[in-house]
């Protein structure tokens, strides 16, 4: 079994292609210094939020063992079933609707929150997928 999850590559890849957009257009409002400003780091903003989560692709791999191999920005950590405390996906409400989020509890409580964006997948369908597994999953009522 080796699965992995991530965010969508044309997601990530529209981010970074908006902010270079905004960016032609900061450096077309130079009339404008204030304009120019905000729209300037509304560039610098999405192109390093789509290049985050370019380089921290894929976000989570499931191992045979099973083991967990969890993508950070300080580097890739490998976490056994003894390392899980458990699994489990947290669901809140909205105005609009709900949204789910799959956490990681770790035995140092440490947590580890992975949303759709991250996974590219329904948290709660990651969770399952996880229980196949053999990882401590609990059981979520929403």
């Amino acid at each position: 079994m080796h699965e992995q999850w991530a965010t969508p590559l044309p997601a990530a890849l529209a981010l970074v292609g908006a902010g270079i957009a905004l960016g032609a257009a900061a450096a077309a409002s130079y009339a404008e210094p204030p304009a120019m400003v905000f729209i300037g780091l509304a560039a610098v903003a999405l192109i390093v939020s789509g290049a985050v989560s370019l380089l921290r692709s894929p976000r989570l791999v499931l191992l045979d063992g099973p083991e967990l191999e969890v993508r950070t920005l300080r580097g890739t950590v490998r976490l056994g079933s003894g390392d899980i405390a458990a699994v489990s996906v947290l669901t809140t409400r909205r105005i609009v609707g709900r949204s789910r989020q799959l956490v990681i509890d770790l035995p140092d409580d440490r947590l580890l929150v992975f949303g759709r964006w991250d996974l590219g997948e329904e948290p709660a369908a990651v969770a399952e997928k996880l229980r196949a597994a053999g990882l401590p999953v609990k059981d979520s009522t929403n």
